[in-house]
């Protein structure tokens, strides 16, 4: 069963279905929900490219948050996207042919997204690597939380100073 939590930092609709994928792993705790989260949508047999298009958008979301992008990241999801038959709707907006899955969903919202401009918000922590959505003026958010990875990084950096006095 998945974990029921607020996320911080939740992107809006339907870009948190994104979010919600990629954060069915706690790289931290090494906690994978992976296989409830596909159980919940009826899908248990398509956990291995469920797994290939979480860790590549993971990867897509690191890169906006300042990370070098791995091109195997690109290839899986341009392969994702080749496979989704997707058509754009009259309000420029992107989705999927009826009766597809919701892989496809999510990757056709992935690209809506970077098409509208609202996907260079959704980032990855370089800490934890855990997803969450810049709601900064400036796009310049760097941590999911500062109470948690902003607060380590910080006294960690602290600490170096003060030991290399």
């Amino acid at each position: 069963m998945l974990p029921r939590y607020d996320i911080p930092k939740a992107a809006p609709e339907p870009l948190r279905r994104v979010q919600l994928l990629i954060n069915t792993v706690d790289l931290h705790s090494e906690n994978d929900w992976l296989a409830a989260w596909l159980a919940e949508r009826g899908i248990p047999e398509q956990e291995d490219d469920a797994r290939r298009l979480r860790e590549a958008l993971r990867a897509l979301v690191l890169a906006n948050n300042g990370v070098p992008l791995e091109p195997e990241a690109l290839a899986v999801v341009n392969g994702a996207a080749a496979r989704a038959r997707l058509k754009v709707e009259a309000d420029a907006s992107l989705t999927v042919a009826e009766g597809d899955g919701e892989l496809d969903r999510i990757v056709a919202i992935a690209l809506g997204a970077m098409l509208d401009g609202t996907w260079g918000r959704l980032k990855a922590c370089r800490n934890c690597c855990w997803s969450f959505y810049d709601y900064s003026p400036n796009r310049s958010a760097t941590w999911c939380s500062m109470q948690l990875c902003g607060n380590r990084k910080k006294t960690r950096d602290y600490r170096r100073r003060r030991a290399a006095r």
